[in-house]
């Protein structure tokens, strides 16, 4: 039984104070829950002691009406309170005037209702998560666009998650970029790489952007914010590269949450004409009710880039030291501007069918026959402008770009895309959410395609958009087996309009077993899929470039086998894939279908090691492929290795890791990067890779808080000079990096 708090009892007229029977009130219990790191209980001891001091305030409360009104004097008053006591003799000994009592009283008052309001737990009730995850502090999910389906996303603000501070590196062991945070990147390992389907010429950003599927959502108990800044502010101002991180993110309500985001990455430039600026700005919200679902909210991106065409010769890095910014490069006046702006929602209704059960409102949230009705929504707008001016005596500008098909001097390219996607589906659950069989899904989806690239009639028609409609069915089932298997299949098929007869078979099923802690999981995933070139594919006309293709579609089928065991820091990875008339941009950048089956092979293998206060994180990657280099080029191997010395300074507060990373490939034809098209092409003039590429770092964890300090390219010229990150792009110079992230809540 709970405790009893004794208050003193209040006689029904004035005079002295009279002893009375005691009141009770019975402080409550916490309940069971789980005692998670991220779980916030009903009533803990923090809680315990603010509802406890809301007591004291409703008995200092009551006494100080009394003592206003005369009934009680504070030389017979039985309280065992000190405090409470002196408040109560001073007050009788210099009594104020009403007013004073009066804002003593609202001041009084109003504390009280903030006690009881940071004592009382903000629980959530609904059917997409389990009970059991109703008291967590923060839940963090993303939602995918067909299903609205609920996939937890976890928050990691550990110094390990934060250290890398270029996005490429959390999801690939290395890539090919363009030498500044923000700009171009193309993964190494193929199977991790990702497409902008409705926009071609936002692939290459993409990777790094945020959608309506990876946009991460938030329902927490109080405020959380995270702050982030990460660059080379001891830098060359002319080099200087400044990153920003902003999240702040509450729920209004219980059910209702809000967020705001913003990400600025950048940099003035390691060479000539190269600053730039990426900035995405999002604005979210959800809606997590006891039968209703939704998230929703706008996300806006743009990046502005000058473009130099890397550097003209790469002599000028191999055998030279001289200042990055004196080398000559290709473009001496040419930009970007890329703009994505998004507004989507998903939303979901759930509706129980246990008709034939008496007790059917006592049944849990989520658990029995249901079907949810539901809804998604997205408009999204591209666009691309390339603009440059080539002198006539620029030679470098003209063995750059050898073609002028519309002005000899000068270009201004504009490619745009406007996506609307509305889609209605059903989900039926027939048994429970962790059932063999939990969920059998279908819906139909609309899409308006509308896309604008140059053509020679728009001198006489004006600037006009092309527009396409696709209609497509897709559906999915998926199930589990208490802890021990997991597996879910998806399927959608056009069957009108410009994609007619394409489809997608995605399936994926995991198989754990738990001989040791946290278990030993195995997981499969296979895609086969048909898909048809984009009209910029098959279409274009710009000042540098143009082709008029008529393209089959794309085929494409993988299979993929992962091997996770927690315990023993261990991942490994298989991939293979055929691909039957893959698409490739050649050594011109004009866009080229293979007519050979390719096949392509990747095994990934990551395991950490530890060796008293040693670290050894390791990650390495081995790829094949079957067709020629000048198709698609990839490197055997690439390493990915950190070492570190951990110690505790203090601990339980403060982490501190001191060491190496070093990131290495073997040779190949790395590809270049055509600005006007803003895509990664292939090369066949120079080998790049086979030299090791060190940072020496500091990494600190206080707290909540993520610290590092890094000296990037601590061995430029060792063992040789040759510090490309594509073909005439280079990696950051030496430089001191400092980066600090700091996430906290507001209670």
């Amino acid at each position: 039984m709970a405790a009893a708090v004794s208050l003193p009892a209040h006689p029904a007229g004035r005079g002295k104070w009279l002893r009375a029977p005691q009141d009770t009130i019975p402080v409550i219990d916490s309940l069971a829950v789980p005692a998670v790191q991220d779980t916030l209980p009903p009533m803990d001891s923090a809680a315990f002691a603010a509802y406890s001091d809301s007591l004291h305030l409703q008995n200092l409360r009551d006494s100080i009406d009394r003592i206003f009104w005369g009934e009680i004097d504070t030389v017979s008053l039985p309280l065992s309170d000190s405090i409470n006591r002196y408040v109560l003799d001073s007050l009788a000994r210099n009594l104020p005037d009403t007013s004073d009592i009066k804002r003593a009283m609202r001041r009084i008052r109003k504390e009280e209702r903030d006690s009881l309001r940071a004592a009382k737990p903000r629980v959530i009730e609904t059917f997409v998560i389990p009970d059991s995850m109703y008291y967590r502090r923060i839940l963090v999910w993303t939602s995918d666009k067909y299903f609205n389906e609920y996939h937890e996303a976890g928050l990691d603000t550990t110094a390990n998650s934060n250290y890398y501070d270029q996005p490429m590196y959390k999801k690939d062991i290395n890539a090919t970029w363009l030498g500044t945070n923000g700009s171009a990147t193309l993964y190494h390992n193929w199977f991790r790489r990702e497409e902008a389907p409705d926009a071609p010429m936002f692939t290459p950003y993409i990777g790094d952007s945020q959608t309506d599927e990876t946009i991460k959502q938030y329902n927490t108990k109080t405020p959380y914010t995270e702050l982030a800044y990460w660059g080379t502010p001891f830098a060359n101002k002319t080099m200087e590269e400044s990153n920003v991180k902003l999240l702040s993110t509450q729920n209004i309500t219980p059910q209702f949450n809000f967020t705001l985001a913003y990400r600025q990455m950048g940099s003035k430039g390691l060479l000539q004409n190269e600053k730039t600026d990426n900035r995405t700005t999002v604005i979210i919200g959800n809606y997590m009710g006891k039968r209703y679902f939704a998230n929703f909210g706008t996300i806006r991106q743009r990046v502005t880039r000058t473009e130099n065409g890397g550097i003209h010769d790469s002599f000028w890095i191999r055998d030279t030291i001289v200042e990055a910014k004196s080398i000559q490069v290709n473009l001496a006046e040419a930009s970007n501007l890329y703009k994505r702006r998004s507004y989507f929602i998903h939303q979901t209704l759930a509706v129980p069918m246990n008709f034939f059960r008496k007790d059917r409102d006592s049944l849990s949230l989520g658990e029995g026959t249901m079907a949810h009705l539901g809804h998604s929504a997205e408009f999204t707008t591209y666009s691309k402008v390339y603009t440059d001016k080539i002198a006539e005596s620029d030679t470098c500008g003209h063995s750059f770009y050898h073609n002028y098909y519309l002005n000899p001097i000068s270009s201004y390219d504009d490619l745009a895309v406007r996506n609307l996607e509305n889609r209605v589906f059903i989900k039926l659950q027939p048994f429970a959410p962790d059932a063999i069989l939990a969920k059998v899904n279908g819906g139909i989806g609309y899409q308006l395609l509308s896309t604008y690239a140059f053509k020679p009639s728009d001198y006489v028609s004006g600037r006009k958009f092309d527009t396409q409609h696709n209609l497509y069915v897709y559906g999915g089932a998926s199930g589990m087996l208490k802890k021990y298997l997991a597996w879910d299949a998806t399927a959608d098929y056009y069957f009108a309009g410009y994609r007619m007869f394409d489809f997608d078979i995605d399936a994926k099923l995991r198989l754990s077993v738990y001989p040791l802690d946290k278990g030993i999981h195995l997981i499969g995933k296979f895609h086969t899929g048909l898909k048809t070139p984009h009209p910029f594919e098959q279409q274009i006309y710009m000042n540098h470039h143009r082709w008029d293709n008529d393209f089959s579609k794309t085929s494409t089928t993988r299979a993929e086998a992962e091997l996770k065991i927690p315990k023993w820091r261990l991942e490994a990875g298989f991939g293979y894939a055929l691909v039957a008339g893959l698409l490739y941009y050649d050594t011109d950048a004009i866009v080229r279908q293979h007519t050979e089956p390719v096949s392509i092979m990747s095994a990934y293998l990551r395991k950490d090691f530890t060796v008293w206060r040693l670290h050894f994180d390791n990650q390495a990657l081995f790829q094949l492929t079957s067709a020629p280099e000048d198709v698609l080029p990839l490197p055997k191997l690439t390493l990915n290795l950190r070492w570190y010395f951990d110690i505790d300074v203090v601990k339980g507060v403060m982490n501190l890791q001191a060491g190496v990373n070093a990131i290495y490939n073997t040779a190949w034809y790395a590809p270049s990067y055509a600005p006007d098209i803003g895509q990664f092409h292939n090369q066949n003039m120079e080998l790049i890779g086979n030299v090791p590429y060190f940072d020496i770092f500091l990494n600190a964890q206080w707290k909540q808080v993520s610290i590092f300090i890094k000296y990037t390219n601590a061995f430029k010229d060792w063992p040789k000079s040759d510090y490309f990150s594509a073909y005439h792009y280079i990696k950051p110079l030496p430089a001191f990096r400092f980066g600090i992230h700091w996430p906290f809540y507001v209670f």
